[in-house]
């Protein structure tokens, strides 16, 4: 059995995962505030099933890994110590890596119906993908066919926000007077939909999830803003496909563009994604996906568990 957990900024994820018959099965699931001891969080949840042992800890948080092997997130104060985890956990390994890494993983894992379409054509085994998500923060992962999948996690949600058209020139415009500096994550988060609803509605505040129910109202402006959300996601993604020459497919999953389901406008999307003149053909064959697993984190993080777990198993051996 492994112990996993999905550390985020605002939320941490815990569950204990099982291999059986091919697949792998979550259960126990926890979903708690992220406070700043997550070993605490961790040791609380292992005392609930002491006669269960824990062969690894899995475990991934909203941050670059460090040469350390440590986790700072981006957006808490939280580090995240493999050692001190792997105590907490009672297990003699653990895995410590960033959330985006996770999920990226967790994709050649899930089946069709954990995945819906979102356009393109069908994705060669053998090229790389994209994963991305908004929710807290904006991560994104490579992930490169092989042997064995090669994750390469980064931060590319920190890269500076282009603009693909005029009325986003403007509320770039609108975005940096008010915040400085505009990244990805400043606009393509749950935080970012609520600077985007303010700079078209000034002196008017709402919560993402505010703005998001009175979009599916029909409710100006935050019609306009989930839609140019949806679709500077979609460009956004797009350079992302053509700078990993990304032709396996572009994944979104996070905690704001699965959460809406149906109501995710592939549409709007599609035309941001595509929307790189010399290059819309190529972008055109390529598929998305929104991935509707309810925890591709916690199954990424089992994974990489199990990789490990499966070397040190063989270096024993050998000794």
């Amino acid at each position: 059995m492994i112990l996993v957990a999905d550390v985020g900024g605002t939320h941490t994820r815990l569950a204990l995962a099982e291999h059986n018959a091919g697949t792998w099965r979550l259960s126990a699931l926890r979903v708690v505030p992220t406070g700043d001891d997550v070993a605490a969080l961790i040791a609380a949840y292992r005392r609930e099933f002491p006669d269960r042992p824990v062969a690894a800890l899995g475990c991934c948080g909203a941050g670059p890994v460090d040469a350390d092997g440590r986790i700072e997130l981006t957006n808490a104060a939280v580090r995240l110590d493999p050692r001190a985890l792997a105590r907490a956990a009672g297990a003699e390994i653990a895995v410590v890596v960033n959330d985006f890494a996770a999920v990226a993983r967790a994709v050649p894992a899930l089946g069709a119906g954990e995945l819906r379409p979102c356009g393109g054509g069908p994705a060669p085994a053998s090229a790389p993908c994209v994963v991305l998500g908004p929710g807290t923060g904006l991560g994104v992962a490579l992930l490169v066919p092989g042997e064995d999948w090669r994750v390469l996690p980064g931060e590319g949600g920190h890269v500076d926000l282009a603009a693909a058209d005029e009325e986003e020139m403007e509320l770039l415009h609108r975005l940096r007077a008010a915040h400085g500096r505009v990244c990805a994550e400043t606009v393509l988060s749950g935080p970012g939909l609520e600077r985007l609803y303010a700079a078209l509605a000034p002196g008017e505040r709402l919560r993402a999830e505010q703005v998001a129910a009175a979009a599916w109202q029909g409710r100006e402006p935050a019609v306009r803003a989930v839609h140019r959300f949806t679709r500077w996601l979609g460009h956004f993604a797009g350079g992302l496909a053509l700078t990993a020459g990304a032709g396996g497919g572009v994944y979104i999953a996070g905690g704001i563009v699965p959460a809406w389901g149906e109501r995710f406008d592939a549409g709007a999307f599609r035309a941001g994604f595509e929307d790189q003149p010399r290059f819309s053909e190529r972008l055109r064959a390529i598929p998305a996906y929104v991935v509707t697993h309810p925890q591709p984190g916690l199954l990424g993080a089992a994974l990489l568990a199990e990789a490990e777990l499966r070397q040190h198993s063989e270096l024993v051996k050998k000794s």
